[in-house]
């Protein structure tokens, strides 16, 4: 009974975390924006872990049955042997009408349906992206300022944005370019470097694959909304390194709501803007983090038990394939 006594836990997890994550993300958020970057490593791990763990419960049922086989003659035993071999438990089984492969059949067929939609988004952005650097790419005028490299673009909108760093990187704006002042700049440009250097938008493209049928479960949902929100504050702890906290603070009044040349197609959404007037409150006043550690702390437990609850299912099916079943 050990196989459906940890399904059933680890479905319970499954469902507490799906349905109370909001609600951990928005009492955890006082703590988690004062670490954005393992903020962001935390939710996108847990994110994966908890879709690994859904998938590893129709292998781990597998276990407790011993079905008839649902191949036809050796490619059946062969099915059978696989999952005997890579059950952990001893034991009896349960003799079912249900063949073994109507339990890991499934995950394998959701995974790679999750995966095909997934690649078929990167696939979109990376074209739009291309779409962009293209239409942009005729005006732009590649510069140096305050030692960046960066392309100037005629435009009457102020904008500062990052392109992937092979589409353009970082544009700017000539309107932007009158607007802010040198140090309002500085840390403008600083900021949208960090998004370069700590590859953001690779961040962006998972989330982009993971996006979809997954965002109808209320914590990968808000996970999703909330990972932008902490790597713009991590592109703003780099930049007040190089600039005050003023003159950012100052930038991003300046540039307000996010803004594209007129050039750039208007559903376009894989640019890490510099503008935000939201952040502006972190800037100045950051909320204490005494308050929110604890469910900081729930929120890595949930991690780390659908992290090996994933594991501990696939790490023996895939010792088994390893030595031949």
């Amino acid at each position: 009974m050990a196989p459906v006594l940890i399904g059933l836990m680890t479905l319970a997890v499954l469902l507490a975390i799906a349905l109370t994550g909001p609600a951990i993300l928005r009492r955890a958020a006082g703590a988690l924006v004062h670490v954005p970057r393992v903020a962001t490593a935390l939710l996108l791990g847990s994110v994966l872990a908890w879709v690994a763990a859904v998938l590893a419960l129709g292998p781990l049922l597998a276990w407790f049955i011993a079905g008839p086989a649902a191949l036809p003659g050796r490619a059946g035993e062969v099915c059978q042997r696989c999952v005997a071999a890579a059950n952990p438990f001893a034991g009896p089984v349960v003799d079912s009408a249900l063949p073994s492969l109507a339990l890991i059949g499934p995950p394998l067929l959701v995974a790679a349906v999750l995966a095909a939609g997934g690649l078929l988004r990167t696939c979109r952005g990376v074209r739009a992206t291309k779409t962009v650097w293209s239409a942009l790419q005729g005006q732009a005028h590649r510069t140096e300022l305050h030692g960046h490299r960066v392309h100037l673009v005629p435009d009457l909108a102020p904008a500062v944005f990052a392109l992937p760093a092979r589409r353009g990187g970082i544009i700017v704006s000539t309107a932007a370019l009158e607007l802010l002042s040198d140090d309002e700049l500085r840390g403008v440009l600083e900021h949208e470097r960090a998004h370069l250097r700590q590859r953001h938008h690779l961040v962006l493209a998972v989330l982009a694959a993971l996006a979809g049928p997954m965002r109808k479960v209320p914590f990968i949902a808000a996970a999703i909304d909330a990972i932008p929100h902490y790597l713009e504050i991590a592109a703003d702890n780099a930049a007040r390194r190089h600039a005050s906290t003023p003159a950012l603070a100052g930038a991003l009044l300046k540039l307000g709501n996010p803004a594209l040349p007129r050039t750039v197609p208007a559903e376009f959404a894989g640019a890490l803007h510099a503008a935000g007037p939201r952040r502006i409150a972190h800037l100045v006043n950051p909320a204490p983090a005494s308050g929110s550690r604890w469910t900081v702390g729930v929120l890595t437990a949930y991690a780390g038990v659908m992290a090996v609850a994933g594991m501990a299912v696939v790490g023996p099916y895939l010792g088994a394939i390893a030595v031949g079943c």
